[in-house]
């Protein structure tokens, strides 16, 4: 897969499809990847759209330089940097978990260079936070680093909950990615996760957020936690994904990618009969 540097970090990214076409970007999650969004590189259902998924900096395949602060105001203009130098137009933003959050910061940032949002179950609420409200209980940075291999069995105990339809290749997975992740990446990215989502005004900016916005939350999440649904008010469109959990892309990669496929088609419908927006990066 390419690679690109921008700020003097090496960015791992994949894409697929017509520079000219309108351009899905996604962002992962806590420990993750950018192979958590393979379902929708394979589905022939976004042909017409460019496709672009990259590994944030102390992820995947990226740099994991220990000077970077991996705020996320400072990864939300990161990923902008990329989209900028890959020449990105109509930008339609996906993030999933921490890369929900990201994203919203990203809109907050520049909501006139976005043509819609999606989040899928973004950290909304510090209290929804598991693994970075784990993660920061850690007396500091230091002491996190020092107890890291006892961190990651604990993490694995917690995110095996997190598939509804577990099979042991899926956690593995995890593990891998997990593996890729360095000890100060996962501690500053909770930290500032954290204290994004601690803001009471966070939720109510991305409610306020002038472009299309999309919430999409698994049942058997909302089974778990019911407060969710009424969460965001009638200011953002929320999505009941049937039969999934947390890790949705994972546990029926079909049904998710479905339901991207309708939301986006509904959206362009409107467009057609409002007047679309033709937002770039050029």
């Amino acid at each position: 897969m390419p690679r690109i540097t921008v700020n003097h970090i090496s960015i791992h990214y994949q894409e697929r499809g017509d520079i000219a076409n309108p351009t899905i970007v996604m962002v992962h999650g806590l420990g993750c990847s950018l192979k958590y969004w393979d379902c929708v590189f394979d589905a022939p259902v976004f042909s017409s759209y460019r496709l672009i998924s990259l590994d944030l900096p102390g992820f995947g395949g990226s740099e994991k330089p220990n000077s970077y602060d991996y705020r996320f105001e400072t990864q939300a203009a990161m990923i902008f940097d990329v989209l900028d130098a890959l020449r990105a137009r109509d930008v339609i933003l996906v993030g999933h978990s921490m890369g929900g959050a990201i994203a919203i910061l990203m809109a907050l940032q520049r909501p006139e260079a976005l043509r819609q949002l999606i989040v899928v179950e973004p950290n909304l609420r510090a209290g929804d936070a598991q693994l970075s409200k784990r993660i920061v209980s850690y007396a500091n940075e230091t002491n996190f680093i020092a107890r890291y291999e006892e961190f990651r069995d604990l993490a694995i105990t917690l995110v095996t909950g997190w598939f509804v339809r577990f099979h042991q290749a899926d956690l593995d997975e995890y593990i891998d990615e997990l593996l890729q992740a360095t000890p100060i990446s996962m501690y500053r990215s909770a930290r500032s996760l954290i204290s994004v989502t601690t803001d009471p005004q966070f939720i109510q900016q991305f409610r306020q957020l002038p472009l299309n916005k999309h919430f999409l939350i698994g049942e058997e999440t909302l089974k778990q936690r019911p407060a969710l649904k009424e969460l965001l008010g009638q200011n953002v469109d929320t999505v009941i994904v049937p039969g999934v959990g947390h890790m949705m892309m994972v546990d029926d990669p079909t049904i998710f990618t479905q339901t991207l496929a309708h939301i986006l088609l509904k959206d362009r419908l409107q467009e057609t009969l409002h007047g679309g927006r033709n937002d770039s990066f050029d």
